[in-house]
């Protein structure tokens, strides 16, 4: 869902590899058939609605000019290699958690603890029809968030990445030098070997085909996990 402080992330379940899941019935987007694909939608929140524990605000209030590209980016990594395929629509500036014709994610910014703790956290995938709180994803807003100078700022790149893995469905990997890895670790540039096999593990590989739309598929479980992605401030932590 940021050296760094241990990570709380709940429902796990792990599998013959590094990478977990949540826990209970799998939860992905499409059909939830494991290897399957789907197309899922994201859109970026207006700013003003009710977040999950404050006011949500639009990243272009807080981030620097050209974040949307970063976090496009991220998206584009993820279905670079699984069956996966993005699409941004518009979002109706609904409250967080209620019926919404928004993106399947929800991407915006709130207060979550302050600088240097929590840098974002994400939802698993929605699994009943009437919880839309399901895939979004929020950056802290009291980060300093780059996009070039990472010494002195977050990647959005790095985090969106990590943060979109849970949107997806997969949880900390237990392979420390993984994107799904508990700790943000800007030196990993890419997805790894686990993180390539996690989500084909639940997507399957990129191919050219389009599956169903993800809304379409929503499993019948009511159980919606959070992912939060720390950063190691000291040892102290």
């Amino acid at each position: 869902m940021k050296t760094f402080t241990a990570l709380l992330c709940l429902f796990f379940l792990s599998t013959a590899n590094a990478y977990t899941l949540s826990s209970g019935p799998i939860q992905k987007w499409g059909d939830p058939t494991l290897g399957t694909g789907a197309t899922i939608s994201y859109s970026f929140m207006m700013g003003g609605e009710q977040c999950d524990t404050s006011t949500c605000s639009a990243l272009d209030s807080f981030m620097p000019l050209g974040f949307q590209q970063e976090i496009k980016k991220a998206f584009n990594t993820w279905s670079s290699v699984a069956n996966l395929n993005f699409i941004e629509v518009a979002d109706d500036g609904a409250n967080f958690n209620t019926l919404t014709t928004s993106g399947d994610i929800r991407i915006g910014g709130e207060m979550i603890d302050g600088p240097s703790g929590v840098l974002a956290h994400a939802f698993y995938p929605d699994t009943h029809w009437y919880f839309s709180a399901g895939g979004d994803l929020h950056f802290d807003t009291s980060e300093t968030w780059s996009i070039d100078n990472l010494v002195d700022g977050i990647s959005i790149f790095w985090v969106a990445l990590h943060e979109i893995g849970h949107s997806l469905g997969l949880g900390h990997s237990n392979e420390s030098n993984a994107i799904m890895g508990p700790y943000y670790n800007p030196v990993l540039t890419g997805l790894q070997a686990d993180d390539i096999a996690g989500i084909q593990y639940l997507y399957g590989a990129n191919i050219s085909a389009v599956p169903v739309p993800a809304a379409f598929w929503l499993l019948s479980s009511a159980l919606v996990g959070l992912c939060g992605l720390r950063r190691k401030t000291s040892s102290k932590n």
